[in-house]
């Protein structure tokens, strides 16, 4: 199993990427590129936050909030609308004061601006979210199942995309400040 590979096809079945690129203001091969190293670093930041003091809890409520609305469940209706969803919040427990940096050097990999690439990573965490969601749920996991899932799939996912890998060490690396990512989680949940 391939969290990343798997949205990577659902993303690309029907018009799902001509509505994802419609939606941020890019074009097809580099919003796909985007979600490529995006949802790996959504992965890996879940992955982190879930191997710190209350990461966990923060992140089965995130789990548990996202359940309701999944995108997974009406792929067509989430891109119509994908701010619906919640995935600026998201980005934001997940990436914290770390969003601008991941944004430009994003963007500098697929030539897409700064805030289409936010956009993007909009899309990417509640599908990312969803997924691992449904197989929470499906799976009756307990938080230390979910932080193996964690990690293990921020591993096959950033093995992948050696580009989302050397972004991910980098951002990971400041992530140990006070307030860093389950600090931030841990507001967002309150």
């Amino acid at each position: 199993m391939d969290i990343v590979a798997d949205l990577m096809q659902q993303v690309a079945r029907g018009d799902n990427l001509s509505a994802i690129s419609s939606s941020v203001g890019g074009d097809a091969a580099s919003v796909k590129s985007a979600l490529g190293m995006g949802l790996p670093l959504v992965l890996g930041s879940m992955a982190n936050s879930a191997g710190k003091p209350g990461g966990t809890e923060a992140l089965t409520s995130m789990l548990a909030q996202a359940g309701g609305r999944n995108p997974l469940d009406n792929m067509g209706s989430f891109l119509s609308n994908p701010a619906a969803a919640g995935g600026s919040g998201m980005v934001n427990a997940l990436f914290g004061n770390q969003m601008g940096a991941i944004q430009a050097a994003i963007a500098q990999k697929t030539g897409l601006p700064p805030a289409a690439v936010g956009k993007v990573l909009e899309i990417a965490t509640p599908l990312v979210v969803g997924y691992v969601g449904k197989m929470f749920v499906s799976q009756k996991m307990d938080a230390q199942s979910l932080t193996g899932l964690l990690g293990d799939q921020s591993k096959v996912a950033l093995t992948s995309s050696p580009d989302a890998a050397a972004l991910a060490h980098e951002m990971l690396a400041t992530q140990d400040t006070p307030g860093g990512v389950s600090g931030i989680l841990k507001k967002f949940f309150k």
